[in-house]
């Protein structure tokens, strides 16, 4: 029998949303594991979290297809190094940093006694750490490519990424002195899926203008003080200092994500969806084995109260709505035109919205609420913490009786879980 069996998870591993995603073809027998990975986004201030829901992380897979870098968060960085020592990682996503960027980030974990040699040796050049570690395929987003189509369904299998225009290449390899494959936000199509990509942050011009000015209007170093590599600390720092005097209230650069099948017909396919929420005590070790462990569906659907998702039927809609939208650190306030823009057309697709960084209302639009309507539940999707604003919770709750808001916190995650399959297969 054919069929395509999926699984999103929702955890909070270590102060980091982990969403932790599958596919399964039955057809081909193939599984396409991906992983999509955000830490909390404080303006001016480097948080410590306490260690968090699923520490051993034991429901990472072994082998990842897609490893998404929704941003450049501390943990975020210590999680990705770990997985890429303990996992096998083919294909990695990452926003693109300038190093005035990286090295603010250095200097704010130094402060907090965070960083490590291994850290900050990645955030020194990326590009470089990466490809030592093996991984195949490493693209850097910078700007937005075009828009898909009204019918993705009708688009090739494979990584549809435009290359950043030769300005901005020429640019960031004078900054970053040798080239980096930075690449427009696109889409991926793999295994009958579509993985759908926007970037949103600091235009790279004006990190690489700063820098130039800065330095301008400072003597030759190398004059200033008998000891050069004294003055060049100083400087740095100084540099840092007056980055985040000028920028440190910016939005965060962030990479944010749809990911959902790529075609499915209420008309030809039965269609199913469930969304249970998952306990520390009960964890889902989906991983372990097969996709199609029955053992791991009987378990959730007995020992757990759950949600099911059925209106599928002709005509209730452009497509099933199975999706995510996954909106990393995201600034509503500032982006929020341009997301609607970009991901409108998939919006009859979406079921849940992941709420950009842990729901902290200076990064909440509340016109996003509108950005997928439906007679039938949304789930939004948060991870808690101290940041979490009380107001963008009420505006969620009170805006609709169809929202359902999941929150993610130490000890409890969710996953949301079915199948699409052939109806002429089950005659």
């Amino acid at each position: 029998m054919r069929g395509r069996y999926f699984r999103y998870l929702f955890e909070n591993l270590d102060g980091v949303l982990f969403h932790i995603g599958s596919v399964y073809n039955k057809e081909e027998q193939k599984t396409t594991n991906y992983i999509y990975m955000v830490g909390s986004y404080y303006r001016n201030v480097l948080h410590k979290g306490n260690p968090g829901f699923y520490s051993e992380e034991e429901v990472i897979p072994e082998v990842i297809d897609v490893l998404i870098m929704g941003d450049y968060a501390v943990k975020d960085i210590n999680k990705l190094l770990r997985i890429i020592e303990e996992h096998q990682v083919k294909a990695i996503i990452l926003p693109y940093l300038t190093p005035i960027q990286r090295l603010v980030l250095v200097d704010e974990m130094n402060e907090s006694g965070a960083a490590t040699e291994e850290c900050s040796h990645f955030l020194k050049d990326p590009y470089l750490f990466l490809e030592k570690a093996g991984i195949p395929d490493i693209w850097f987003l910078y700007g937005n490519g075009p828009t898909i189509g009204w019918k993705p369904e009708g688009e090739e299998s494979g990584v549809h990424f435009d290359s950043a225009d030769r300005e901005t290449l020429q640019l960031i390899r004078e900054m970053e002195g040798n080239d980096i494959p930075v690449v427009r936000a696109g889409y991926i199509i793999e295994n009958g899926w579509l993985f759908y990509f926007g970037v949103y942050g600091m235009d790279i011009y004006t990190c690489s203008n700063f820098t130039k000015d800065y330095f301008s209007q400072i003597e030759n170093v190398s004059q200033t003080s008998e000891n050069i590599s004294e003055d060049y600390v100083r400087q740095t720092k100084r540099l840092v200092i007056e980055f985040q005097k000028k920028f440190g209230n910016f939005p965060a650069t962030t990479v944010i994500m749809f990911v959902g099948p790529l075609y499915a017909d209420a008309d030809k396919h039965e269609i199913y969806m469930t969304e249970k929420e998952l306990s520390s005590a009960i964890q889902c070790r989906a991983w372990n084995g097969s996709l199609m462990d029955s053992g791991c569906i009987i378990r959730c659907l007995h020992h757990k109260d759950y949600d099911v998702m059925q209106k599928h039927e002709r005509g209730s809609m452009k497509g099933p709505r199975i999706g995510m939208l996954v909106l990393g650190n995201v600034n509503l306030n500032r982006y929020y035109a341009d997301i609607r823009k970009r991901f409108l057309i998939i919006s009859p697709r979406i079921r849940g919205i992941v709420i950009p960084n842990c729901g902290n209302g200076e990064d909440w639009n509340h016109q996003v609420l509108s950005f997928s309507p439906s007679e039938n539940r949304v789930y939004w999707i948060c991870c808690k913490r101290d940041i979490t604003s009380v107001g963008v919770v009420g505006d969620i709750v009170l805006s609709s009786p169809n929202n359902r808001l999941l929150m993610i916190e130490d000890s409890q995650g969710c996953c949301l879980s079915g199948y699409i399959i052939p109806k002429e297969d089950l005659e």
